[in-house]
């Protein structure tokens, strides 16, 4: 009788969970005062503040950490943009939405996106101790997922299924790239190419995939000398590795000369967020020192 009542609620809970009726509940119980505070807190799981962050990282501190840290981001973007297009869920209705939102909502991006980018901070991090830097990640992607369900823009479904995935590909990203950028910026062309190819060349999935190319290009070219010394045919490696990789990405876009613009675009940012350091250090120095 007891195990009847308790497998009972968890049905319940479950079920409100899908339905939306969870998030109601949320909404209801967060006073007014408290919902700016929310928008503030949203902002911290926006793609550009967490890759400006990386990139100062990556600028001024540690070059290999940084670099691998928005290789993995963009990876994740690229995954969570395929994600959301293969799935095709909705959102809430706009009448609950304290900001606007477009397109799909499951998973979450803010979610995901969080968990990806706290985590490996966390992970990568030398400040403190591990079990203090997991538990303030854990704080800031629960605040930031909890925002999205306060904003009426996501369901609790989309934000606990955004944390998972999240989590999900950071263990698998960490495992295949062993903290190696130049591999964390292939896993990105990589994903670039599946969103590509699920979205049907959505400008989002277009854009993540050229600036993946770009940073691995410049990457490769200029960047690393202190985990794997280069060779001198290096660039030309790397340019017959990279080609059938843009070529396929051009194949995708011909269709459509805006996204062909976004994809060019999008190239020289990646390059060019990742290049001017690498260069100037030069390839002996791929790592700063504080």
């Amino acid at each position: 009788m007891p195990g009847s009542v308790a497998s009972g609620r968890f049905e319940q809970m479950t079920g409100s969970v899908a339905s939306g009726r969870f998030g109601e509940t949320v909404r209801a119980a967060v006073p007014s005062w408290l919902v700016p505070v929310f928008r503030g807190v949203t902002r911290l799981g926006n793609l550009g503040v967490v890759l400006v962050a990386f990139a100062v990282d990556y600028w001024f501190v540690d070059r290999e950490r940084g670099a691998h840290a928005i290789g993995v981001v963009v990876a994740g973007t690229a995954l969570l943009v395929a994600l959301k297009h293969a799935f095709a869920a909705p959102r809430p209705p706009a009448s609950v939405g304290v900001v606007s939102a477009g397109g799909h909502g499951f998973p979450s991006g803010h979610a995901m996106g969080a968990a990806i980018a706290y985590g490996a901070l966390a992970v990568d991090l030398d400040v403190g101790s591990p079990r203090a830097r997991y538990a303030a990640a854990a704080v800031v992607v629960s605040l930031i997922a909890l925002s999205r369900v306060v904003l009426g823009v996501h369901f609790v479904r989309d934000v606990l299924a955004g944390i998972a995935f999240g989590l999900a590909f950071l263990a698998v990203a960490f495992g295949l790239t062993g903290r190696d950028p130049g591999l964390a910026f292939t896993l990105a062309v990589a994903t670039g190419l599946l969103a590509v190819g699920v979205s049907g060349a959505g400008y989002d999935a277009v854009a993540l995939l050229g600036l993946a190319v770009g940073a691995t290009a410049a990457w490769e070219i200029g960047g690393s000398g202190t985990a794997r010394e280069r060779a001198p045919t290096r660039p030309a490696v790397v340019a017959g590795l990279l080609s059938p990789l843009a070529g396929a990405g051009a194949l995708a876009l011909a269709a459509d000369s805006r996204s062909a613009a976004v994809f060019a675009f999008a190239v020289a940012v990646g390059a060019g967020l990742v290049a001017p350091p690498a260069l100037l250090d030069g390839p002996g120095d791929a790592t700063a020192t504080a």
